[in-house]
């Protein structure tokens, strides 16, 4: 296997998109909202913001290299061609780099704190259990896949010990908004998951009831959406906010039509869509923020 080919393979197995995604919510929350006693210039020239956000990247990674050790079959059934890149990538292969990555992670969290590391074990033990076991206890899986998508924003909370209604709010809507992405990528991967015999809230309760149940969480959504807007003062991002209550409105419209299978796709790519449109909205929670980052950027 050439060069290329392997660097594309260990791009896809290890999910980088998403770990990017994941660090640039949290070095955005850094600066908007835990470490807003802080300058920006303080906080970026942290070393420790830096080794935390590292130690994240590694560990999530490591966390889908585990998850593709377990999906492989259904990806055989659900994803054929990018399957065929990963299995460039042997299965004891996918448990070696893992293992690789889950070690430095811990070091570079040793070196902030032992809690920061012992967080970092947590997470990455709780990603293991998850996808060994609990992944195929319907609605529990579901959400425990949503919570460890948005759990690294909790070692800055460690980290940094600050807390603020705000916070919470932010935490609970991204919360439901993955909780929802994973309920509808278990539609998308009906086929696969009926043939390996996975148990998801789509395979156990059916499309039709599952659909239901999916419009009901954007439901939930579309209140916490309203509530987020009239509570919090939210400068540009509320844009946002106003886009995000249209869709959900649109969503629970699109989520009644049947016999679509390609209404499921286009649904979970829009919604991924809307989570990296909720991190990069950080930038206009305080605008007065964004110029102090601009100017540190351009003074580099």
């Amino acid at each position: 296997m050439n060069l290329k080919a392997r660097l594309w393979s260990l791009f896809s197995v290890t999910r980088l998109y998403n770990g990017f995604l994941v660090v640039l919510a949290q070095y955005l929350s850094a600066v908007y909202i835990f470490g807003r006693v802080f300058s920006v210039a303080e906080l970026l020239l942290n070393k420790d913001l830096h080794l935390l956000i590292l130690a994240t990247l590694l560990v999530v990674s490591g966390g889908y290299l585990i998850n593709q050790y377990y999906d492989l079959p259904k990806d055989l059934i659900n994803r054929p061609v990018k399957s065929m890149i990963d299995l460039q990538r042997t299965p004891s292969s996918l448990m070696r780099w893992s293992a690789l990555l889950i070690s430095i992670a811990l070091l570079a969290g040793a070196w902030v704190s032992l809690l920061a590391a012992l967080y970092f074990l947590g997470y990455f033990l709780t990603i293991w259990l998850y996808s060994h076991r609990l992944r195929s206890i319907p609605l529990w899986g579901s959400l425990l896949s949503a919570f460890l998508s948005v759990s690294p924003i909790a070692v800055l909370f460690l980290y940094y010990r600050y807390f603020d209604g705000i916070i919470l709010a932010f935490a609970v809507f991204l919360f439901v908004l993955l909780w929802i992405v994973t309920l509808v990528k278990d539609l998308e991967n009906l086929p696969g998951d009926l043939a390996v015999g996975l148990r998801t809230l789509a395979t156990t309760w059916g499309e039709d009831k599952n659909r239901r149940f999916i419009q009901a969480a954007v439901g939930l959504e579309l209140c916490i959406s309203v509530f987020i807007l009239y509570a919090f003062e939210l400068s540009g991002m509320r844009y946002y906010f106003y886009f995000a209550s249209i869709s959900f409105v649109i969503l629970m419209v699109v989520m009644s039509f049947k016999d679509r299978s390609d209404v499921y796709s286009r649904v979970h790519w829009f919604l991924k869509l809307l989570v990296l449109m909720g991190v990069m909205g950080i930038l206009f929670l305080d605008l007065s923020r964004l110029s102090e980052l601009k100017a540190f950027i351009f003074a580099l």
